[in-house]
């Protein structure tokens, strides 16, 4: 089977300007929110699909709900750190169905007592997972290959180790996203061998997540995501 290299597009980089005098800082207070249709394969290897959504800022916030058609949400404190907020839906809560689109309000309140409120939407945007992914192992590399996803704009490929132990899971590679030469061939990323040398007597995540961009790639109408998981050791 005949497989295409994916061309590499290098991530936009936010550049923080921070205007300062001898007496003060001025700080970007600005938030960033994200609603998309956000789609996995369940047990029985059927995609579902749930609205997600995400809010971040370099001031520190004390919490942020999300009001839809469907009620309020209140989204989760990231490692309580209070810049970044997301909703965890179970995984029951996805579903068979396509999300209808949506209108929302996010309400963000920072740790000084301010709040602002910010829209955002859903739309008729959405993605099934990749199909088909898989992680082989040579004798000198891994090739990661996947069936392409319809109408996708770009991909992101992600690995994850855990240790059999403590079952903690750890980010060992993020790739920027890349964009297939060929929409309707499968596609496929080499990894060298020695690159996992000290992480083979542990399970390996792998992860390609589709894209169907917002605004300069920083935002999203649709994301999917699968994830095959392997064992190389002996």
């Amino acid at each position: 089977m005949k497989k295409y290299l994916l061309k590499v597009f290098a991530a936009a980089i936010l550049l923080i300007t921070v205007l300062a005098s001898c007496n003060k800082t001025a700080v970007d207070k600005s938030v960033h929110i994200d609603t998309y249709i956000h789609s996995i394969f369940n047990r029985a290897g059927v995609p579902v699909y749930s609205v997600l959504h995400s809010a971040y800022s370099f001031s520190k916030l004390s919490g942020v709900d999300v009001t839809g058609s469907a009620g309020k949400i209140s989204l989760i404190n990231f490692s309580d750190n209070g810049y970044s907020f997301y909703n965890q839906p179970d995984t029951a809560i996805y579903k068979t169905t396509v999300p209808v689109p949506d209108n929302y309000t996010y309400s963000v309140t920072y740790d000084t007592g301010e709040t602002v409120a910010k829209p955002d939407a859903t739309i008729a945007a959405s993605l099934e997972p990749a199909r088909n992914l898989s992680a082989v192992k040579t004798a000198t590399e891994i090739q990661l290959s996947w069936n392409p996803i319809v109408n996708v704009e770009g991909y992101k490929v992600r690995i994850h180790i855990q240790d059999l132990t403590t079952q903690t899971k750890v980010l060992i590679y993020e790739s920027d996203f890349l964009f297939p030469v060929n929409a309707i061939s499968d596609l496929s990323i080499n990894f060298p061998l020695t690159n996992f040398t000290s992480y083979l007597d542990k399970y390996l995540y792998f992860e390609v997540s589709g894209f169907i961009f917002q605004l300069n790639h920083d935002t999203y109408h649709a994301v999917s995501a699968t994830t095959v998981k392997k064992y190389f050791g002996n």
